[in-house]
């Protein structure tokens, strides 16, 4: 029997996504976030791609070449959902200003990340100003270099929420790294499995670009 049209499980969990989006106050994630908005969308930038959201039905598009598309991809469309969501109450989070390595965040029995950032630390390992260009078109803002890391660079998810980019090129003693870090206060914007989700993104996009 074909399965033809049947959709996955992660094409599910948007659709699911969605649904639990629309049972949030618009009104207040607008001013919460301070968003542009109109009678049928909510208007952000995600990664430097404009992003909006229907307020009928909490459908996530992105302008994509100058053409509104909507947008499927489980791990851009549950970030977004997240960021918008998970913190309670009127007033949006404020940033610590400080950085700090998602293991601050892991509780036990949760896996680092150690296996996901080496393998795109391989990836742009030898393509350095490939990376750079990169990053600073997902309106990326190159830092000053820290803890000797050869790439370091402020990166804009949303408005209101950046991450941090790390990158070591690999030599005879050592290999490549990657790191991202995250704002100190970061669980009051997104639960601690977005970060898998958003980090994941990040590296696809950047990767794209090469």
């Amino acid at each position: 029997m074909k399965k033809e049209n049947i959709p996955d499980n992660y094409d599910l969990q948007v659709d699911i996504g969605r649904r639990i989006f629309m049972e949030y106050d618009q009104k207040l994630l607008i001013r919460k976030f301070g968003l542009e908005a109109d009678d049928r969308w909510i208007y952000l930038t995600y990664l430097n791609t404009p992003c909006r959201i229907s307020r009928a039905d909490g459908q996530i598009d992105e302008l994509l070449e100058g053409v509104w598309t909507e947008c499927r991809d489980f791990s851009t469309v549950m970030t977004i959902y997240d960021l918008l969501c998970h913190h309670k109450g009127a007033a949006a989070p404020v940033l610590y200003h400080e950085w700090c390595t998602v293991g601050t965040f892991i509780v036990t029995g949760v896996q680092n990340t150690g296996t996901f950032t080496n393998k795109y630390a391989a990836l742009f390992d030898g393509r350095l100003e490939e990376l750079k260009a990169a990053c600073i078109n997902l309106g990326g803002r190159l830092e000053k270099r820290m803890a000797g890391a050869d790439v370091t660079c402020k990166i804009p998810v949303t408005p209101f929420f950046p991450v941090l980019l790390q990158f070591w090129e690999g030599d005879d003693e050592f290999p490549p790294k990657l790191m991202l870090l995250w704002d100190r206060n970061a669980m009051s914007f997104l639960h601690f499995e977005t970060t898998f989700y958003l980090q994941g993104d990040l590296a696809q996009r950047l990767l794209r670009q090469f």
